[in-house]
């Protein structure tokens, strides 16, 4: 066989294979498969072969004379756009039933980013893709085509500049970018930088590998069928499986660990370009048509699990179900919808128009109807406006919370203060969002109890001077530098005021706790060690007490499992839910409630003149507790442990019914 260079314009079945593979590792994955944890870099897989496959294309047309950047995006846009504009159509239809309102703006605000080429970057600013609200994200996975469409903005753009450069120039050049654009992922994902998972900055050397290796194989073809190339198939494939079988959701990525897949995407390719005997397992009839239907089967899985999801089916045999789903819709669209349009005889003005400016002013004009009317709350029917106005919204939506919540400085007293503003008796609320989410209650005790309270709480802190300099997670550094900051402000700030004379403190206090034994313990990710919760509190409630103050401390809530999630509400949106029921056994809350007493009885041993105000048990009776109380559902959509709207109204109530004289005997003897 003569020695040519890979002709860009030659249909390889095996890369089809190849995208058959990277979208079964992806859906496992997402499926919740234990086994293929590590299958979302089927993601990384699909960005080589991006890469790979446009610069052929791109050069084909270059080698012809006929390259031309209006019909390299018309072609783009036919061939992305019908199916994901169905799919999110489709996604937006199923919201608006079974969804609730206060999610469907951020929808339309996530389908409004992927028109408009960023919802990678809309998507890095709600969620990190491990997250546990990641998958209440019916549009998650549209980050990776953003990150796509970014790239072929740029590549068209890079390969008109170096065409008339000689090959080994070329070759130098683009390996060299690959080099920078991996060291800067690697660099991002060391120091945990926010984005570095989605932004196109972080996978810029994933798609890069596709185009080093299109002028590799131009500077060095391959000249004949060798057995040796075979091998590298098969070790390509097994480096791709065993990556997707090794890794989880804590492997950092995308850096060097998304490297490894990527190395096995290349020796594929570069394998199929020269194996005799393995291109089979690629070039089969199922793997090929499985890599053909790949974009759509990849775009429609995602909100089909979400729907899933929505809906309480999650075993593995409705995940199964889901998947199944999938693939039916994905072949009927393949067939119904994308190949048609894409043969569509379009000029590029028509395209333009119809696959993205009428998309986006549609998009456009629903946000400008869903803010206009609450979320399109105005059309549903009372009871849903109900749950809505119970559970839809929490204190931390309302306008104070962006002056008095999470602020690393003491926040305005003046604007911060809640309870009787007026009264010359003066506290303060300190601790994390269990703290803030109590604002109404402390608000309602300041008021009957003649108390001006100062509220100065910040998300996932412990109200203590000196929390940990290192978070055990490199995630989490920044917001324990800012936690620091926190801490130390607000206790000199109480410190130095002499009028203040009740410090309420509240928080998820097992949050804090590491119950590690041994000398090899590690931190928590917050950076907590064995007893170090403890030890700053104590250290911090001494300084307060010799300074005259009482310290107050507010128990948590009970933490709904996570089958009761949002159970109160689903009995109005969900068909078949009408009487579901939405209570647990009190042992499983005892259960946890071991561990947050064990740090307030140690408090409470050290200070005996420390009170507690029992809110824990306020949704319990005897034998069971309870996700609504009075008929108002207790706590926030798509929430376990926050209280909603209508929750935080009557938890105060509640409490004072189930422990009167609680209150007056926590403040006694206070001037």
């Amino acid at each position: 066989m003569t020695a040519t260079a890979p002709a860009p314009n030659r249909y390889l079945p095996e890369i089809d294979g190849l995208r058959a593979l990277a979208v079964l590792l992806v859906l496992l994955c997402h499926a919740r498969f234990s086994a293929v944890a590590g299958g979302y870099i089927g993601v990384d897989v699909f960005f080589v072969i991006s890469g790979y496959v446009v610069c052929r294309s791109i050069l084909a047309g270059q080698q012809a004379g006929t390259f031309s950047l209006k019909q390299f995006y018309t072609r783009r846009l036919k061939r992305l756009a019908p199916a994901l504009l169905l799919v999110m159509a489709a996604t937006v239809a199923f919201c608006l039933v079974y969804n609730f309102p206060g999610s469907n703006l951020t929808l339309l605000k996530s389908i409004r980013a992927v028109l408009l080429l960023n919802a990678n970057i809309f998507l890095a600013r709600q969620t990190g893709y491990f997250d546990l609200q990641a998958d209440k994200h019916p549009l998650l996975h549209t980050w990776s085509l953003s990150v796509e469409e970014q790239f072929y903005l740029v590549v068209p753009l890079l390969l008109l500049m170096v065409a008339r450069l000689r090959a080994g120039y070329t070759l130098a050049l683009v390996a060299g970018l690959w080099a920078a654009a991996l060291a800067w992922s690697w660099y991002d994902v060391s120091r945990a930088a926010p984005g570095a998972y989605f932004f196109l900055q972080g996978r810029l050397f994933e798609l890069l590998c596709g185009v080093v290796l299109v002028f590799a194989l131009h500077r060095f073809p391959v000249t004949a069928r060798r057995v040796w190339y075979d091998a590298m198939l098969l070790a390509g494939l097994a480096v791709i499986v065993v990556c997707g079988l090794r890794y989880n959701a804590g492997t950092p990525m995308p850096g060097i660990n998304a490297l490894w897949p990527c190395l096995g995407a290349v020796l594929v390719i570069v394998g199929i370009e020269g194996a005799h005997y393995c291109r089979v397992l690629l070039s089969n009839r199922v793997a090929v048509f499985l890599g053909k239907i790949s974009y759509v089967l990849y775009l429609w899985h995602w909100p089909v699990i979400f729907a899933f999801g929505r809906m309480g089916w999650q075993s593995a045999g409705a995940m199964s179900a889901a998947l199944g789903l999938s693939l039916a819709l994905a072949v009927a669209t393949h067939y119904f919808v994308e190949n048609p349009l894409r043969r569509a005889c379009w000029s590029p003005v028509k395209t333009a128009a119809l696959l993205f400016l009428l998309p986006v002013l549609t998009v456009l004009a629903l946000l400008q109807v869903a803010r206009k009317t609450d979320n399109f709350m105005a059309w549903y029917p009372a009871h849903y406006q109900q749950d809505n106005a119970d559970a839809g919204s929490t204190v931390f939506d309302r306008p104070r919370a962006k002056q008095c919540w999470s602020q690393v400085e003491v926040t305005p007293n003046a604007l911060c203060t809640v309870g009787d503003a007026a009264s010359p008796r003066k506290a303060v609320l300190l601790g994390d969002s269990h703290a803030y989410h109590l604002i109404d209650f402390i608000d309602q005790l300041g008021k009957e109890h003649g108390l001006a309270i100062h509220d100065m709480t910040f998300t996932m802190c412990a109200p203590i001077e000196d929390s940990p300099e290192r978070a055990g997670d490199p995630g989490f550094q920044q917001h324990a530098q800012e936690c620091r900051a926190h801490g130390r402000n607000t206790i000199a700030w109480v410190l130095s005021r002499p009028e203040i004379s009740v410090v309420f403190m509240s928080a998820v206090w097992d949050l804090y706790q590491n119950t590690g034994t041994g000398a090899g313990v590690q931190p928590t990710g917050h950076g907590f060690l064995p007893g170090q919760i403890n030890t700053a509190l104590a250290r911090t409630i001494g300084k307060l007490e010799a300074a005259g103050k009482r310290v107050v401390f507010l128990e948590d809530l009970p933490l709904l499992p996570a089958r009761l999630e949002n159970c109160v509400s689903n009995r109005v949106y969900l068909p078949g839910r009408a009487h579901d029921e939405c209570s647990f056994p009190r042992a499983e809350a005892d259960a946890r409630y071991r561990d947050i007493d064990a740090i307030l009885a140690d408090m409470r041993a050290r200070f005996p003149r420390t009170a507690t105000l029992h809110t824990y048990d306020v949704p319990c009776d005897a034998q069971r507790c309870h996700a609504s109380m009075a008929g108002t559902g207790l706590y926030a959509h798509n929430d376990r442990g926050h209280l909603g709207a209508g929750g935080s109204a009557i938890y105060y109530g509640a409490y004072r019914a189930r422990h009167p004289g609680e209150i007056e005997q926590a403040l006694a003897e206070l001037p």
